[in-house]
């Protein structure tokens, strides 16, 4: 494992065990079988629901921004369903860091959950040997998308390092995936632009989740759900220095608890000489992915960069 993920004593300083305790109860929880596990989800998310207020608010204001012709009713029943989406994507965490694949890389039962549709636009993409950058927005099967990637070829994945270093740690350390040729899919922190690189000009594979709010120096705005908003032009800027092929990957978990994994086809003529316009095109793709499958889309994040009060309406924008 790189330095990043290396365990550190402090991890066992009191002002962690709260964490621990959460991931000990999140680790027994992994114990309970498959089905067992997605029928208490939703009871989850609707704790969620109850307990995280300015998360709530926030969800709901970023689902009033993305559908305006919803009505109330529909909101709330979107809302509550996403709550119950982000309780399934606990116990996807506990399967991902923990799962039988962990002791038997070839035969674990997880390889039986999913269903891969257009996986010949992957390996058309890998057969050019230019490297490929895999896009998959941030949907709560995130988890499992890395994992189920996993079966299917070599990769390293792109992460956000978390401000908390044991969260970071546990984070990147669940992310790190043994695959059947005996190697790991080891996480990449964002801000690791070398090693970005150096893995696509290898001619492997790389997963980005790119669709995000960015603040960072660099930004591009650009509408999203019609919305101006600061957004992450790295998918471009990486496609032009390294040539490598663009293929946006959509996971949809279905109502029998099994997955759908499509593999779009390479975008033709990415990068352009504008980041904007190439944004604006990648969040065409987000959108639609989004309306087709609105309630596991990660509405809790802040998108928007929102400002709310008290009861939850909005302050200030800031575009």
């Amino acid at each position: 494992m790189s330095q990043a993920i290396q365990f550190k004593k402090q991890f066992l300083c009191p002002r962690y065990w709260g964490i621990w305790l959460g991931v000990g109860l999140l680790r027994l929880l992994s114990f309970l079988p498959y089905q067992t596990k997605f029928s208490l989800g939703p009871a989850l998310g609707r704790v969620m629901y109850w307990l995280s207020g300015g998360r709530r608010k926030l969800a709901r204001q970023n689902i009033r921004l993305a559908f305006p012709n919803h009505s109330d009713t529909q909101t709330e029943q979107l809302l509550k369903d996403h709550f119950a989406s982000l309780g399934i994507s606990l116990m996807e965490t506990a399967i991902v860091w923990w799962g039988d694949y962990r002791k038997h890389p070839n035969k674990g039962f997880e390889r039986n959950l999913v269903h891969y549709e257009g996986i010949e636009n992957l390996k058309k993409a890998q057969a050019r040997g230019k490297g490929v950058l895999i896009l998959a927005p941030h949907f709560t099967t995130l988890e499992m998308t890395g994992l189920f990637v996993s079966f299917l070829t070599h990769f390293n994945a792109i992460y956000r390092p978390h401000d908390n270093p044991l969260m970071d740690y546990l984070i990147a350390k669940g992310r790190s995936i043994p695959l059947a040729d005996g190697r790991c899919a080891h996480p990449i922190a964002n801000h690791n632009t070398r090693s970005m690189l150096k893995v696509l000009r290898k001619g492997e594979s790389m997963v980005i989740l790119p669709d995000q709010r960015y603040r960072a120096r660099g930004h591009v705005k650009v509408p999203f759900f019609g919305h101006m908003t600061r957004s992450n032009p790295a998918t471009s800027k990486i496609a032009k220095l390294t040539n490598c092929a663009v293929v946006p990957c959509l996971t949809e978990r279905t109502t029998d608890n099994r997955y759908i994994v499509t593999f779009l086809p390479a975008l033709e003529n990415f990068p352009s000489d504008s980041a904007e316009q190439d944004t604006l095109r990648l969040h065409a793709i987000y959108e639609q992915a989004i309306k087709n499958n609105p309630t596991q889309y990660l509405w809790v994040h802040n998108r928007w960069d929102l400002k709310l009060n008290r009861k939850g309406e909005i302050i200030s924008r800031k575009p």
